[in-house]
């Protein structure tokens, strides 16, 4: 009887479940991304590590599980994949230009990346609510928030990372108090590179998955009416408005509304 795989490898088997590259070529440091926590020290210190492809190990076993074997190792740097050939597959099918991504939730090692990640986008959009360098995060907040996130399951981060690089993000904040429990509001940011590519899109379904999964029934968000890829987004979703706040942002001495979306699931 096979061995299950160890639970911290499962987002990296989704990764290689999604991909289509005939050769995938992954840094130590996009492999921690993706699975959202470090590799041990044997990954670093044994090619042997990589190359096992029977138990008790069980780490294999998620490329090997989606049709990849490893096929060069730069210890501590990057590792080689390639798709294993099929009888009766066209080898031409693969799109090489396909960026494999997961969408998961955000784990205790992501905490200083997706500080780095939200920073990016502040300094990129003209739609957040904050500038750069304005909130001063700490590593340790964020830890401490995540704390009482999985106390009371209202609260996450769906993080999306695209080949190992963190990409996206998509924020639920749900409320404590008992009558409210049932209501959560939602914010997406995607990184300008990645606009238009379906991330948004992942992000927000993959949001309202979490959201039922979660007892949720109501998710809000607050739109600013001149975003229109994120009005078109929620209201392809299925989202509605239900009123307008008139000049309700400043920015750079121009005024702009604000829509209030909501969707019941």
């Amino acid at each position: 009887m096979s061995k299950k795989m160890e639970k911290k490898y499962i987002p990296l088997a989704e990764f290689f479940q999604n991909a289509t590259q005939n050769e995938i070529t992954l840094t130590y440091e996009a492999i921690e991304n993706i699975m959202g926590q470090a590799l041990p020290n044997a990954a670093y210190l044994n090619l042997s590590w990589w190359k096992k492809t029977k138990p008790p190990l069980t780490h294999y076993q998620s490329w090997f599980n989606a049709n990849y074997n490893v096929i060069d190792v730069q210890l501590g740097q990057s590792v080689k994949f390639s798709r294993l050939k099929q009888a009766g597959n066209d080898e031409n099918s693969a799109d090489e230009n396909t960026q494999a991504s997961i969408i998961r939730p955000i784990e205790t090692e992501d905490a200083r990346s997706f500080i780095r990640l939200q920073e990016q986008i502040y300094e990129q959009s003209d739609f957040e609510y904050y500038e750069p360098n304005v909130q001063h995060l700490t590593v340790q907040v964020i830890r401490k928030q995540m704390a009482e996130w999985r106390k009371f399951k209202r609260q996450t981060i769906l993080l999306c990372i695209v080949n190992g690089e963190f990409a996206g993000y998509s924020r639920i904040n749900g409320y404590k108090e008992q009558r409210l429990q049932h209501v959560a509001a939602i914010r997406i940011g995607v990184l300008k590179k990645y606009e238009n590519t379906g991330i948004g899109t992942s992000l927000l379904e993959n949001s309202i998955k979490w959201a039922k999964q979660n007892s949720i029934e109501r998710l809000e968000a607050v739109i600013m009416s001149h975003n229109s890829k994120a009005i078109a987004l929620f209201e392809k979703q299925g989202f509605t408005a239900e009123g307008k706040k008139i000049h309700a942002v400043k920015i750079d001495n121009e005024y702009y509304d604000e829509i209030m979306y909501s969707k019941l699931i």
